[in-house]
């Protein structure tokens, strides 16, 4: 095929946010293809792809063009306001290593100085950064071409002039395009005569944002999704159906209008731009370590010196481990790397500063000796070789978890110590996920919501599934979407789907150079001024950054804060090194299921029901749970397996007696990524390093390497005498489970700092959930969670612990032990702002306790502690303990503010008397409103509004009885029955969201909330037609319906969790007022075993039945020494209604647990009585 002679020099990927819709390596295919040379790529004002690019246009054979379409501010790059104007583009092109050096300066300078709502540069930064650069003039909107447009051609030239005076007459080109624009049509015919006037080329190209022509729909979509607009509105941005990659013969057409330079210089071009980027060795600062040491032999010194401080002498085992690790460090060159860690974990430690490192880290005694992990790697039989290992090709990773407020501390330390510029965080890309893609094409296309959602409800919900994956596996999604109502919405949804959609700053991800980051990669700053890498993780890996990984772990910040509520309660300085893993009492609390606040298994009640099934009794046990409770393990049946062998339920069994040593831990199951690697080197002899690869290999899904693993690994268990079909059924085994397990070092690590969660929680229980409501005071949620927990928490230890409500006088910021009990803090009501708080603590401490509402108005700054913050604080009852009720306070409030801002200003004022003498003016006394008190109703719906939840009371506490004899679940014992189970349940609608099917059906989507938490209940059309009338927001209702489930993340990254969780599938909802009335059949009365044998009683309770007037049949149970358990049903004539009077006599009599009503429901958990009916 004879090579183009047209290349393209203006393109748009991707990374061009929600405008370029180019794969880059779709780009790089259409250049192959198509026999281009060469092939650019311009994103708008940005970087981020470059890298990307050059590797993939570089693998391919086609030659990479690395540009940039700069936004160029009219005057200087430091102006703002909307007196700017428009930034104007520029085509900046590289033509070698040095020009892309400096397109790296301009791209972060054009954020770190320039962003004024994009990332601009100037002439003047141009001027000084233009060397190895070729600039072409631009689009229609370039500043030369967008003024001709205008008719301004005097600025235009001036323009013009200033371009070629700062990038020399080799390196400027007069870009010239046809896109059939008008403005096109009147600029650039006067740019070709411009060209002529001074001598500079022409250069020919097309605008691409997408790939082909028949993309122009979908890339009108991605600029709706991007402006928020509907594709049928007229009145917004649009492109023409010309923005693509057109072919040699497309590109003679659209430019014949211009002289034949313009073809011919696209090849000039892409043949002077012959970048050449050399990288990969590893790009970190140089560890300074003392005179007469390498990085090696330092690092050894502080190890062994560590350790023999730790432990004295060195047992045989603990110091081969270490040399083993030491030549591994030092033939793999990571001494440098580990010492960096070293110094800013010691930075931490030093000032106290809990940590956590995690991750394959935890498998190194090396970084054990330095302190940076926490737990001896042989005593929890963690592998180094899951660390780092002679046949690993990538960096080791070590991720610590700081305190929130720390990891900033920290973080600030390096960039002190190795210089501003050096350090930087790093970008990660949100793309279009399978459902995102559907909602925000479908909202672009504006079809019906409720058509949307069903769609959507229909994809599953598992990481990284993609459209054509739920096609193919839900008949159901197949058959909505191939609907013509909703064909072009799916095939948009498709051709967007895992594009790039948005950049932030990674997490934990922090970067450190040898010398100025844009010496290496391009920069970028968020809305938060904070600055990262225009390149992600992989690219800078890539590139040879070293990444260094700091994640904020609020869990962490809560054991701080409980650490120093401990020391100042109990005078005892504990360490979290200290704390003993085999406590009783924290294992019992754990099994008890007492979970709130506990890292890691707090995340669902799924998860609370499996610690409690497995009901750990040691650290060994405890280990493995956050690693059962994952998708892979619950839907293998591997969790479900292991908890029926720990209670010897099911019979441990191995497939093959090698396994029996990896596995006799697990009970035969194999649920960590190091025991695929010990049964590869039992098993095949494989050494660790290559059980490693095999290890990754299983994970990721290499099946081209898994193929050769498959047969290394067979041919090394026959050479053990090991039957070849005993290792092919070994290796079968295996290969799921390689997937499903967990690094277990990052497990243990983690099992830790739940464990010491537990311990504080058991043995400081007031201290540790004041810690865990202050960190969480912005989550009402959990906060209410946390106070059902004091109270489960304080009958599990059999100690006082009431949380007592917000009280102005006694309050602070965060909640406090105030004796007994915890003191609600003041930052969990809304509308009050922490400099607010700050006043209001500072009024208290200069003159004490506040008398009054007026007292307290007085003497806090109204500016800062406004009307709105005051009525917050009146309807939580903060002001409760001072004179007057809620109502009263609310309604004498704005004429209290009045007298006390007037008296403020007098104090401000300093007013004298008559001889120059401040004096004391007499201050007005405001009486409270005589407003009638706020029923029981109003004052939890007002704490609610403020607290988000009820505090001095909840609406069901009415309801016990029904709660407990005329429903089977809860929120929390929702997921015991088996999907599709008939249950029963009652609670308060806290969402009511309206909705229709597809049909146009109403149907309803409900959040019902109990005492213990919240569940879903959907309302079907047939349901909600006879169900409307109760469903209302804040009504308490009994719903009958059956089990449903439903598939939710929890958590992130490495830790997130993917669970069944369950719902209610309505088929009938009441008012809880009804129920009594709509299912009570009889009224059962408990006769005790000495009240049957009391005649005189029994006596007494005939007369009562003999006047009873009822519809309700009367059981009567009596509980006999001869005979045990007798029940009777009376005959009609003793039936009775149900409340009523005659209950009440018969409670009297018996007790008020002796009467309870008699129906068709059973809890989850109780066993049905069996009935005799006599007459």
């Amino acid at each position: 095929m004879a090579k183009s002679a047209f290349v393209h020099l203006h393109n748009h990927s991707e990374y061009s946010l929600l405008d370029g819709a180019c794969r880059i390596p779709d780009m790089i295919e259409w250049a192959y293809e198509n026999s281009a040379p060469a092939v650019a790529l311009t994103d708008h004002g940005n970087m981020f792809g470059a890298w990307e690019f050059y590797t993939k246009a570089k693998d391919k054979g086609v030659n990479p063009i690395i540009g940039c379409e700069a936004y160029v501010a009219p005057g200087s790059r430091h102006e703002r306001g909307k007196n700017q104007g428009s930034p104007y583009h520029l085509t900046l092109l590289a033509e070698d290593a040095t020009g892309y050096k400096n397109l790296m300066k301009l791209g972060s300078i054009a954020y770190l100085e320039g962003f004024y709502s994009r990332p601009r540069i100037d002439m003047e930064i141009l001027r000084e950064h233009r060397e190895g650069i070729i600039a072409l003039t631009g689009c229609i909107q370039g500043y030369v071409p967008a003024l001709l447009a205008s008719d301004q051609r005097e600025g235009a030239v001036k323009n013009f002039q200033m371009l070629q005076d700062i990038m020399g007459k080799d390196n400027l080109y007069v870009e010239v395009q046809n896109h059939g624009i008008p403005e096109e049509a009147r600029a650039y015919p006067v740019m070709v005569e411009l060209a002529k006037e001074h001598n500079l080329p022409l250069v020919g190209t097309n605008d691409c944002h997408y790939l082909n022509s028949t993309d122009h729909t979908m890339h009108d979509v991605l600029l709706c999704i991007q402006m928020k607009r509907a594709v049928k509105e007229e009145d917004r941005m649009r492109f023409l159906n010309q923005f693509y990659f057109k072919n040699n013969d497309e590109m003679h057409k659209a430019l014949a209008e211009f002289p034949p330079e313009a073809i011919t210089n696209t090849i000039e071009i892409a043949n002077r731009c012959q970048l050449k980027l050399d990288y990969g060795e590893h790009i970190m600062p140089k560890y300074e370590v003392p005179e007469g040491y390498t990085a090696d032999s330092y690092l050894s010194k502080l190890c062994y010196d560590a350790l023999k401080k730790k432990y004295g002498d060195l047992s045989t085992e603990m110091r081969e481990r270490l040399e083993y690790e030491l030549d591994i460090i030092q033939k793999t060159g990571y001494a440098g790397y580990l010492l960096i860690v070293w110094d800013y974990v010691n930075f931490a430690r030093e000032r106290g500063f809990p940590l956590n490192a995690r991750g394959s880290a935890g498998g190194s005694l090396a970084l054990f000796a330095l302190s940076v992990t926490t737990f001896e790697p042989m005593k929890y039989d963690c592998m180094f070789e899951r660390f780092l290992n002679l046949d690993r090709i990538s960096m080791p990773d070590i991720d610590i978890d700081f305190g929130d407020e720390h990891r900033k501390i920290v973080i600030d330390y390096l960039t002190e110590k190795y210089g501003a510029e050096c350090v930087g965080q790093v970008a990660t890309f949100s793309t279009f996920g399978a459902k995102a893609a559907v909602a925000d094409v479908g909202r672009a296309l504006d079809v019906p919501v409720q058509d949307v959602r069903r769609v959507t409800q229909l994809v599953p919900t598992i990481p990284g599934v993609t459209l054509d994956e739920s096609l193919e596996d839900v008949p159901q999604l197949r058959e909505v979407a191939e609907a013509p109502e909703n064909s072009e919405m799916m095939d948009i949804a498709k051709s967007i789907e895992g594009m790039k959609r948005h950049v932030s700053i990674h997490a934990c991800g922090v970067v450190l150079s040898n010398g100025p980051l844009t010496d290496y990669v391009p920069l970028f700053k968020d809305k938060n001024d904070r600055i990262a890498t225009q390149f992600d993780l992989k690219m800078l890996e890539d590139v040879g950054m070293v990444k260094f990984d700091f994640l904020g772990l609020r869990t962490l910040s809560e054991v701080y804060d409980c650490l120093a509520r401990i020391k100042t309660n109990h005078s005892v300085e504990l360490s979290l090194e200290e704390i003993p893993f085999d406590d009783e009492k924290t294992y019992g609390l754990i099994s008890h299921g007492l979970v709130g606040g506990l890292f890691q298994l707090e995340t669902s009640p799924g998860m609370r029901r499996v610690i409690m099934q497995i009901k750990p009794d040691n650290f060994e046990d405890f280990i493995p749970i956050p690693a059962l409770y994952r998708p892979g393990p619950l839907d293998s049946g591997m969790m479900d397996s292991f908890i029926r062998r720990k209670l010897k339920v099911e019979k441990v069994q191995y497939l093959h007696p090698t396994l029996e040593d990896a596995l006799k831990n697990t009970y035969g199951v194999c649920i960590y990524q190091e025991q695929v690697m010990q049964i590869a080197r039992d098993m095949a002899n494989f050494t660790l390093g290559e059980a490693d690869v095999l290890r990754d290999a299983m994970g990721k899904k290499k099946m081209d390497v898994l193929k050769m693993q498959r047969e290394k690994f067979i041919e090394g268990a026959v050479a053990n005498n090991i039957k070849a079909e005993d290792a092919e059924k070994v290796f079968t085994y295996l290969e799921p489970f390689g997937r499903y397990a967990f690094n277990r070092s990052h497990t243990v690590a983690y099992a830790i700092l739940s464990y010491q969660t537990a311990y504080l929680k058991t043995h400081y229980p007031r201290e540790f959930m004041a810690s865990m409501m202050t960190g969480e005071s912005a989550d009402s949620d959990k906060i209410r969670k946390y106070i059902a927990e004091c109270s489960e928490l304080s009958a599990y230890l059999e100690t006082p612990i009431q949380v007592l409500p917000p009280d102005i006088s006694s309050s602070s910021k965060d909640f406090t032990v105030v004796g007994d009990d915890i003191r609600f803090g003041l930052s969990a009501v809304k509308n009050v702002s922490d400099i607010a708080l700050e006043a209001i603590v500072k009024a208290r401490e200069q003159e004490g306790s506040f008398k009054s509402l007026q007292d307290f108005c007085e003497r806090v700054d109204t500016k800062v502690v406004n009307k709105r913050a005051i009525e917050s604080l009146i309807m939580a009852g903060a002001f409760d303990a001072l004179d007057g009720h809620r109502a009263q306070q609310l309604e004498s409030l704005e004429q209290i503010m009045k007298v006390a801002q007037s008296t403020q200003q007098d104090r401000e004022k300093g007013q004298m008397g008559l001889f120059g003498a401040a004096e004391e003016m007499p201050m007005t006394q405001v009486e409270l409103a005589d407003a009638p008190e706020w029923s029981h109703a109003d004052i939890l719906r007002n704490e609610k509004e403020q607290l988000g939840f009820y505090l001095s009371g909840h609406p069901l506490e009415q309801y016990d009885d029904i709660m407990k004899y005329y429903t089977t679940v809860t929120s929390q014992t929702l997921g015991e029955p088996a999907s599709g189970t008939e249950v029963y349940a009652a609670g308060q609608l806290v969402s009511v969201r309206l909705t229709k099917t597809k049909k146009g059906d109403p149907m309803a989507i409900l959040v019902v909330e109990d005492l213990e938490g919240t569940t879903d209940v959907v309302v079907f059309p047939e349901a909600y037609k006879q169900s409307r009338d109760a469903i209302e927001e804040d009504a308490v209702v009994w719903i009958r319906g059956n089990v449903g489930e439903n598939r939710r993340r929890n958590g992130s990254g490495d830790d997130e969790i993917e669970e069944d969780t369950h719902q209610i599938l309505a088929e009938e909802i009441l008012p809880i007022d009804a129920v009594v009335e709509r299912l009570t059949s009889a009224v059962e009365v408990t006769i005790s075993e000495s009240d049957a044998t009391d005649q005189q009683k029994l006596d007494t309770l005939r007369d009562i039945c003999l006047r009873a007037k009822g519809d309700r049949d009367l059981i009567l149970r009596l509980l006999t020494p001869k005979y045990g358990e007798v029940i009777a049903q009376c005959s009609a004539r003793h039936n009775i209604a149900y409340p009523s009077q005659t209950v009440s006599e018969i409670e009297a009599l018996f007790g008020s647990d002796s009467v309870k009503p008699s129906n068709r429901t059973t809890r989850v958990g109780e066993k049905t009585s069996s009935m005799s009916y006599v007459g």
